[in-house]
């Protein structure tokens, strides 16, 4: 009994503490998402588009529409969301409320995009405030962003990051542009926010981390695995490359379970061609969500967009490095690391990514 006293006053280990971490992960599988919503003004006219990814718009669909649509049929979803932007997406120029003249609706395998036009300008005098109000972060999964972009005559007016806490976001039409440095700060923020919410991505770290025996190891592994995303990322940006998700989304599934496997039997971390090759199609992953973004206009605004993104996926995984490899390091002091520890963490990762996979070929 004093045993116990005295382990339950030295509070959990740290093979508690991982498996607490990465059950988190698991159970939080689902990316909280990220959409676009763009409002451009062009005179006395002004039209917005919102883009959605294929995952939220189903998850809507089950939520608000009873039974499953078939296979390939985007009508349910669509109606959904439809209903839903109709309300939660709000626009008013100089404190006047604009009216939502016409909607139109495209879904494909990229996800759903809704082309809202308004009318309401006043015809006699040029539009000086703009606010737009989105409610869509609230209304999809938890801890949705969208990314709003406002264009006025050719020109970016304004951009933000809005989320359950921030909807509005308001904008002087006739002011300067914003900076190139807020700009890429936009881009740098999804880039971090779009790495730290993606769980996959994170258990693909860890494993990579457990695998690695020396800091040599790890460093190998890391930078090949930043080298192959970043080629992904310039592939799709500049190339125009692209790579349908119900390929990619598997094979970042199978890549964690690969990485699960290669710890539960020892290997070294040092492997890096594999790495590079599942760093590829990770890249292809982060690239979904910079698409969505836009990459601009000129090439100028293509290479801020690619190399802000970029630096924030990094930036992300070092604040997750930072954190899971301290407590790595301290479970390999212990006697039991090769015997109990590492074994329960390697089959945590195997499991989670053999259910992702079959989550995403089903």
């Amino acid at each position: 009994m004093s045993a116990l006293l005295q382990r339950a006053r030295r509070g959990p280990g740290p093979l508690t503490v991982i498996v607490l971490v990465l059950t988190v992960a698991t159970l939080r599988a689902h990316d909280p998402g990220l959409s676009a919503l763009e409002v451009n003004v062009s005179g006395n006219e002004i039209a917005a588009t919102l883009s959605v990814s294929p995952a939220d718009v189903a998850a809507l669909a089950l939520s608000t529409v009873e039974g499953l649509a078939p296979a390939g049929d985007h009508s349910q979803a669509g109606a959904a969301l439809r209903n839903l932007a109709r309300r939660a997406v709000r626009l008013e120029v100089d404190n006047e409320p604009l009216v939502l003249e016409s909607q139109h609706v495209e879904s494909d395998k990229s996800g759903t995009r809704i082309r809202f036009v308004y009318s309401g300008l006043p015809s006699n005098t040029t539009p000086r405030r703009l606010v737009v109000t989105s409610d869509m972060p609230t209304e999809l999964s938890r801890g949705h962003r969208q990314l709003l972009t406002i264009t006025a005559n050719g020109r970016v007016a304004g951009e933000g990051m809005l989320d359950a806490e921030t909807t509005s976001l308001s904008v002087d039409l006739v002011a300067a542009a914003p900076s190139r440095g807020r700009q890429a700060w936009s881009f740098l923020s999804v880039g971090i926010h779009h790495i730290l919410s993606g769980y996959d991505h994170l258990m693909f770290l860890a494993g990579l981390i457990l695998t690695a025996v020396a800091v040599r190891d790890l460093l190998i592994a890391l930078t090949a695995f930043t080298a192959a995303h970043s080629v992904s990322l310039a592939l799709v940006a500049i190339g125009g490359v692209h790579a349908p998700p119900s390929i990619v989304e598997p094979l970042i599934a199978a890549s964690i379970a690969w990485v699960g496997v290669e710890s539960l039997r020892g290997r070294r971390a040092g492997r890096w061609w594999i790495v590079f090759a599942f760093g590829l199609v990770h890249g292809f992953g982060f690239a979904g969500a910079l698409t969505e973004l836009g990459f601009g206009s000129s090439t100028a605004d293509v290479v801020l967009a690619l190399l802000s993104f970029n630096g924030g996926v990094e930036l992300g995984q070092l604040a997750a490095a930072s954190v899971l490899l301290p407590i790595v390091r301290v479970c390999r002091s212990r006697p039991s690391w090769h015997t109990r520890l590492q074994p329960a963490c390697s089959m945590i990762i195997i499991v989670a990514g053999t259910s992702w996979l079959i989550q995403r070929l089903w």
